[in-house]
């Protein structure tokens, strides 16, 4: 449980990280685009608990023998699911 903790963690600063030059850059569609989509309180914020949570949907999709780990392949597929999240 703690190395799929310490993966949805790192999952998640890769994907701010990979998402950052967007957001640096003007990228407001993007940026609102991701927001409306895991803001599932409507207060124009993500919260940590909102961000995890579209994360680990993320990963349900993308761990698909339940092992709690996914390989290379997953992983690449895993940042594309991520992505397509967020426009």
């Amino acid at each position: 449980m703690r190395s799929l903790t310490k993966a949805l963690a790192i999952a998640a600063l890769s994907s701010t990280m990979i998402a950052a030059p967007a957001v640096l850059a003007g990228d407001d569609i993007k940026t609102d685009h991701f927001v409306k989509m895991c803001d599932t309180d409507k207060d124009g914020m993500v919260s940590k608990a909102e961000m995890m949570k579209m994360v680990e949907q993320v990963w349900a999709k993308t761990d698909t023998r339940k092992m709690g780990k996914i390989d290379k392949a997953q992983v690449e597929f895993f940042l594309k699911e991520l992505m397509k999240a967020g426009g």
